[in-house]
């Protein structure tokens, strides 16, 4: 009987007790593919696919263009393609970059950019619909509201905030594109520091440069695509006393709206105004504005003391701030030194285990030859 090997297996092993060097070989390649397959998910590298559709016909956009940017500081354009007879894109290897885990798809059509952020792998996966739709520059189911508006003194200035929704419902359905003018509105006499903002995708803002309207007021030119736009528009006035005369056009009239006013101790009256009490979350007196007819004005008288502070409550949609992309956690991304040295790990340990297995196999072969030739 010949001994075994110390630290190896015996010479009497069924067949399956055996580990053929194949089988090891095939465990080899099944790890080392899922190890490539957490390697790829470490990375965060996907395809994005899908279609543009004209809103308006219905029908797919063959030959449209479809650019890939990513965000981080500003939006650069990684990829572009274009769309084929059904009107269908796609981008292979797309990368969600460590510093700013978002991409837009972007499309423009007749002037007008049409976009959809994706932020995470799982959002890539899925098929994209872009939707683009045709232009007109003037259309006339459209309506304009006011909301709400908020005044905030400080000494005898009013920091005044408004609210605009501009919905439109064009059937079919289109994007308002004019030159000229989308939207129009109107403040009190001289407002300091005015600022316009049209929310934008992720309810980002995106400011407006104000153009003097004829016959008073202000408008600008942002395109106003189907469904419901927020606008914002933000201004400062300044009186001689703490006795605050508040008067401006609504141009497009409103049915209701909300007004907010800080401190909440001022007096407040004015035509079809009337008070709802005290906003527990803003600490403001809160007022119903009833129904105001297009072109007429609103009258609001405020008085009282206000302390000297700094008008902005950290809300203005008007500013002109830098707006960057908050990098999320990626936890994969930040434990990627840990991670592939596990893996790198792994393999060495499945490599060494399988030349091990093959060591010992010769063995067994060599002692079952040898065992043959005993007389």
């Amino acid at each position: 009987m010949i001994a075994s090997i110390p630290g190896q297996w015996g010479t009497r092993h069924s067949k399956e007790d055996r580990c053929p060097a194949p089988r090891c070989l095939g465990l080899l390649l099944m790890l080392l593919w899922v190890s490539g397959l957490c390697w790829q998910a470490a990375w965060a590298q996907s395809s994005v696919s899908g279609q543009v559709i004209n809103g308006t016909t219905g029908q797919p956009a063959a030959n449209q263009k479809v650019e890939l940017l990513t965000l981080g500081e500003g939006m650069n354009v990684t990829k572009e393609t274009f769309t084929g007879k059904e009107g269908r894109f796609s981008f292979g290897q797309v990368e969600l970059a460590p510093s700013s885990p978002h991409i837009l798809l972007r499309t423009i059509y007749r002037g007008v950019n049409y976009n959809r952020s994706l932020s995470s792998t799982a959002e890539m996966a899925d098929p994209q619909l872009l939707t683009i739709y045709e232009t007109a520059p003037q259309l006339s189911d459209v309506g304009v509201s006011m909301p709400f508006m908020v005044a905030l003194a400080h000494g005898n200035e009013l920091r005044i905030e408004h609210q605009y929704l501009l919905t439109n419902n064009s059937q079919p359905k289109r994007t308002l594109a004019n030159s000229q003018s989308t939207f129009e509105f109107d403040t009190p006499d001289s407002p300091l520091d005015l600022k316009v903002s049209v929310l934008g995708l992720g309810r980002i803002p995106l400011p407006q440069r104000p153009l003097i309207r004829d016959g008073g007021g202000y408008r600008i030119n942002y395109p106003m695509k189907p469904g419901i736009n927020e606008i914002w528009v933000a201004y400062n006035v300044r009186f001689p006393s703490d006795d605050r005369q508040l008067k401006f056009r609504l141009l497009n009239g409103t049915d209701h709206s909300q007004l907010f006013v800080k401190p909440s101790d001022l007096q407040v009256t004015g035509t079809g105004v009337v008070s709802t009490g005290i906003d527990s979350r803003t600490e403001s007196a809160t007022f119903h504005i009833t129904q105001i007819a297009e072109g007429e004005f609103l009258n609001l008288r405020i008085v009282g003391e206000a302390p000297e502070h700094s008008p902005h409550d950290g809300h203005d949609h008007g500013e002109d701030s830098d707006f960057r992309v908050v990098r999320l956690p990626n936890r994969v991304y930040e434990q990627r030194t840990l991670i592939l040295g596990i893996l790198a790990a792994l393999s060495l340990a499945i490599i060494f285990y399988a030349l091990g297995q093959q060591s010992r196999e010769r063995l067994h072969q060599q002692a079952r030859k040898r065992k043959k030739k005993r007389p």
